[in-house]
């Protein structure tokens, strides 16, 4: 078998593992997405294998390496100036900056090949779109109350739907269904597919992208009905008719949306809704914003949006807890500090002038701009970018404009050199999979209350070799009762983890550890911040905290200086 043979293999093979990454319905606490990104993971390992003991092919290094591997780079500087405070934090991080390394070498290494360019844009088109048609399906599933676990996640009846399918999140899928429309403009160009079935395809992906009732849509289909409407040479024309008539329908199912639901059976909210009241992105990019004018240098840390929002909420209007500032250019101010954010994002630019304008017009070139457009609309309100079956395909396009634009002669490596890294990565992603599911079982420990026999202690206990290191802490400190007279570790312990995870749980118990230890000022701030943070469960601390101030004058003192219950 050729090389070129060798390495299409692999990547339809990959594509299937993207598929899967996709569909699969198990979103487990705290890290929703792990055994989704695991299984592309796993499959870019296997992937690796399966060309070296195949046949060796020549491997391409372009230079845009330099972006994850930079990225890599500046989070250990953060982490030797004690910026990032706990080092289990910068790993998988550097997972994630390793898999898009590989991903953007992967991509130059099809587009070096003879007719790679072709096998890499068509896997993706169709794998983005198997995933949408099939998440359309669970979509309905979920619209009609239909319990199809565990093959679809069940969604709670609610008095708003927002069907996710098995994506668990409502703009994550519209970008899916985005990135699905892109791909069919590129089946339709490439395999010929008839004008009607791909009129129909288009008006089930708007259909199920309507439903998500994401505002990403709002921007990125008038961007793509501008961009298929501006046909090259060599490309099939498409009706302007036809794409103004698709757009208009979109706009009219935007607006009719909360009618059609009425005659449906299910509810939504109107555009006015989503235009107005209370609007939590707006609040965290003026966190953000916050924290990159405070710490301009090398920002807050990597991963440390988290925490430095938990310091600074009680200062802002009320949002919601978050990890990140859901705007990929304030995230990296905020986490990485101006400088290094004005030198990636200008660079970015830069190249994407290049790799996507100046170079000739292509279809595989429309493509990936269909998908960038998509993705960069998505990484202004969100950061989809840290889902793997996301950042994959990315690099892989961008692999592909890199080499696209700079032709470049790749190497043929030792299989050795090959094989052991990716047995070894292998084994690593296992180890790494053992350790995460200890947390797992220690959340749901947890989770029932039953923590008194001695097994259920050994699950909770920190292990001696563990990643997650955090989170056992975290147990430990969510087994500590509030209560007077503890000692200032304890106290700090407690500040620590609720810095660190900023559940309202452990913000209520930190702020009742400041009520009965002297320190009322504190629990008051502590308070409002979970408020800030957590305005829909408030209503609950707040009635538990109206009947502790019933009993003892320590949460009294708090109480009085407590947001209202219904405060916005």
């Amino acid at each position: 078998m050729s090389p070129e043979k060798s390495s299409a293999n692999a990547y339809y093979f990959f594509c299937v593992f993207a598929l899967i990454s996709y569909l699969n319905p198990h979103h487990i606490h705290p890290l929703r997405t792990y055994y989704n990104d695991i299984l592309i993971f796993l499959g870019t390992i296997f992937v690796l294998v399966y060309i070296a003991l195949i046949q060796s092919s020549k491997f391409v290094f372009p230079r845009l390496l330099v972006l994850p591997l930079g990225l890599s780079l500046i989070v250990l500087v953060q982490v030797f100036f004690g910026i990032v405070g706990n080092v289990e934090d910068v790993a998988l991080p550097v997972i994630y900056f390793l898999f898009a390394a590989f991903s953007i070498l992967f991509g130059a290494m099809l587009t070096s090949q003879k007719d790679g360019v072709h096998s890499l844009c068509k896997g993706l088109s169709i794998m983005h779109l198997f995933a949408a048609l099939l998440s359309l399906v669970m979509q309905q599933l979920q619209l009609a109350g239909v319990d199809a676990t565990p093959f679809v996640m069940y969604m709670v009846p609610s008095a708003q739907l927002r069907p996710f399918a098995n994506v668990a999140q409502p703009n994550q899928l519209a970008l899916l269904f985005c990135l699905a429309l892109g791909s069919l403009w590129y089946l339709y160009q490439t395999m010929r597919l008839p004008a009607k079935i791909s009129i129909l395809l288009a008006l089930c992906l708007l259909w199920g992208l309507v439903l998500t009732q994401s505002r990403i849509g709002w921007l990125i289909i008038p961007l793509f009905a501008l961009l298929a409407g501006l046909a090259k040479v060599g490309e099939l024309s498409i009706n302007r008719t036809v794409l103004g008539g698709l757009l208009l329908l979109y706009i009219a199912l935007v607006l009719g949306l909360p009618q059609l639901g009425q005659w449906l059976g299910f509810s939504s909210a109107s555009v006015a809704a989503h235009v107005g009241g209370r609007s939590e992105r707006w609040v965290l990019i003026q966190q953000a914003w916050q924290m990159a004018a405070s710490h301009p240098w090398l920002g807050v840390g990597w991963f440390g949006f988290g925490a430095e929002q938990v310091r600074i909420a009680a200062d802002f209007s009320s949002t919601t807890y978050a990890e990140h500032s859901h705007n990929l250019l304030l995230n990296f101010a905020a986490e990485l500090g101006w400088p290094a954010t004005i030198l990636i994002f200008s660079g970015l630019s830069w190249w994407l002038w290049q790799c996507c304008i100046k170079v000739k017009a292509s279809m595989p070139v429309r493509f990936a701009i269909f998908c960038l457009i998509a993705v960069g609309v998505h990484s202004m309100v969100e950061f989809p970018l840290w889902y793997a079956y996301v950042l994959m395909p990315v690099g892989l396009l961008m692999g592909m404009l890199h080499q696209l634009r700079w032709p470049a002669a790749g190497r043929v490596l030792p299989r050795a050199a090959i094989v052991l890294p990716s047995v070894a990565a292998l084994l690593a992603m296992v180890l790494l999979t053992v350790d995460y599911q200890r947390v797992v079982n220690g959340f749901n420990i947890l989770r029932t209350g039953k923590t008194y026999t001695g097994a259920d202690k050994r699950a909770l206990t920190r292990p001696q070799f563990t990643l997650f290191g955090e989170y056992f802490l975290y147990f430990d400190v969510m087994g500590v009762t509030a209560h007077e007279g503890m000692s200032a570790a304890e106290i700090a312990a407690v500040e620590h983890m609720s810095r660190r995870f900023g559940f309202v749980h452990i913000l209520n118990k930190l702020a009742e550890v400041y009520a009965l230890n002297g320190q009322p000022q504190k629990a008051e701030r502590t308070m409002l911040t979970l408020q800030r943070l957590h305005p829909y469960s408030y209503p609950e601390y707040f009635d538990y905290w109206k009947s502790q101030a019933e009993l003892d004058q320590r949460y009294a003192v708090v109480f009085i200086a407590m947001p209202k219950r219904d405060a916005d």
